[in-house]
């Protein structure tokens, strides 16, 4: 069933899945839509759960609007009060996982946050593993060039997007996380694919440093896990059961 939520002004459309038990929140990813969660949402009715998935502003069927986090989750907020949702579980994909990982340093009854694999991008030369200064700035350099043409003819409320998530510190976000928060990579390998070859071996740095990064985070006293999948930056489309079977083990340990 699709309903629309006004947050702020702005119509949010959501479609509850049916089903009973654990509330299950599903936000995608950049450019994407609702849809995306069509197939994971099915196995989550089967498996015991009620999953809701929501457009995003300026996404799928929901009103364009000024792009914030702070307005993100004012959305998400809006959804689950409307829709009754009692402690949802909150699974994001990109940079709807960024946002179920804000979800996360603000909800501590929330009993689990998962985002789904949604590193961000390069910003600093310091985020390239293994490069020495001199060419880590210039990949540094290159990289940001590459994406900022990527974004050209990209409407406005998309490319602020795109700075939020370069102004995000996610890993002082997963820091303050007051939740269960498990952060999934799929393999990045796959993502290298989207950029020319003399830039891969960058993106191949900044993954090494986003590893050691989560690395670090989950070995301090956190909420926060990390975990695998073997596929690429969709699980979700890929192998749902797959993750499916990783939700699962977190909600319901043996």
């Amino acid at each position: 069933m699709v309903g629309r939520v006004v947050a702020g002004g702005v119509p949010i459309a959501v479609e509850d899945h049916g089903g009973h038990g654990q509330d299950v929140l599903l936000l995608h990813g950049g450019g994407r839509s609702r849809g995306d969660w069509d197939a994971f949402a099915g196995l989550l009715v089967g498996n015991g759960f009620r999953p809701v998935a929501m457009d995003l502003r300026g996404h799928g069927e929901s009103g364009e609007a000024p792009w914030s986090w702070r307005e993100a989750l004012g959305d998400v907020a809006a959804v689950v009060e409307e829709h009754g949702l009692h402690r949802p579980v909150v699974v994001g994909h990109s940079l709807g996982g960024m946002v179920a990982a804000l979800w996360a340093g603000e909800h501590p009854e929330c009993p689990l946050a998962v985002n789904l694999d949604g590193h961000g991008n390069p910003t600093r030369p310091d985020q390239f593993s293994g490069l020495d200064e001199g060419r880590a700035d210039d990949a540094c350099r290159e990289m940001t060039a590459f994406l900022t043409e990527m974004g050209r003819g990209l409407p406005e409320w998309f490319l602020q997007v795109m700075r939020e998530i370069d102004a995000l510190d996610l890993f002082a976000v997963y820091r303050a996380a007051r939740c269960p928060l498990l952060v999934v990579s799929g393999d990045a390998a796959a993502f290298a694919g989207m950029f020319p070859e003399r830039l891969v071996p960058a993106w191949n740095a900044y993954c090494l440093w986003t590893r050691r990064q989560l690395e670090a985070v989950t070995e301090e006293p956190s909420p926060v896990r990390h975990a695998s999948l073997p596929t690429g930056h969709d699980p979700h489309l890929e192998d749902p059961r797959a993750l499916l079977r990783l939700l699962l083990g977190q909600l319901r340990p043996a």
